[in-house]
């Protein structure tokens, strides 16, 4: 004998499923999906790049993967060290765990355990999340991100960050807080070590 309640409950339960089935399953077959937006033209392990200026060593970029696409010229880095140098003298040398890189705008997007040192200007930086820009030469964070600074025995923490590589200066928008020791902090980053 059959349950006619059961088959009541049943009957709309099955209409409803069904509706939310076939209104979730929208699938838009005219949108045509490029493959090179999503799969990378080359893919590099343990990758060393160096460029050259007047036959100086002047940037070298190593990570331990590096990723190219083909569509936009976009490159992607993980677990990145970078170095710069100034008339053969190591000038600036850092790290981040990822790096986005737009080749056709010199826009850097750096993330994740950031450490920025500069020795000709004794600067150390260490933040989340930064943007280099290579035509303005501009490293910007974003407002509400946190990075600290080192500079000439000043320690600074804050958000709103920007540093121009042209004037050599660096101002906070929001929220700065800091100490200043007047002592030789030469063999403090020694100490410190910093993460990378």
């Amino acid at each position: 004998m059959k349950n006619p309640k059961f088959r009541s409950c049943t009957l709309p339960a099955l209409i409803v499923s069904s509706i939310l089935i076939s209104s979730s399953c929208s699938l838009q077959y005219d949108t045509v999906i490029h493959a090179e937006n999503f799969i990378p033209e080359f893919e590099f392990t343990s990758a060393q790049f160096t460029r050259y200026e007047k036959y100086r060593k002047a940037f070298r970029l190593e990570a331990e993967k590096l990723e190219q696409y083909k569509s936009d010229g976009e490159a992607f880095a993980e677990t990145v060290s970078f170095y710069t140098w100034d008339s053969d003298k190591l000038d600036t040398e850092g790290g981040c765990h990822y790096l986005s890189i737009n080749t056709r705008d010199s826009i850097y997007s750096l993330f994740s355990d950031i450490l920025i040192k500069n020795y000709s200007q004794n600067l150390e930086v260490k933040a989340q999340n930064l943007r280099w820009n290579g035509n303005t030469e501009q490293l910007t964070s974003g407002i509400g991100e946190t990075v600290y600074i080192r500079h000439n025995g000043l320690s600074l923490e804050g958000s709103g960050f920007s540093a121009s590589g042209i004037s050599r200066s660096y101002t906070f928008d929001y929220d700065v807080e800091g100490v200043y020791d007047d002592s030789d902090d030469s063999t403090e980053g020694d100490s410190q070590g910093g993460k990378r």
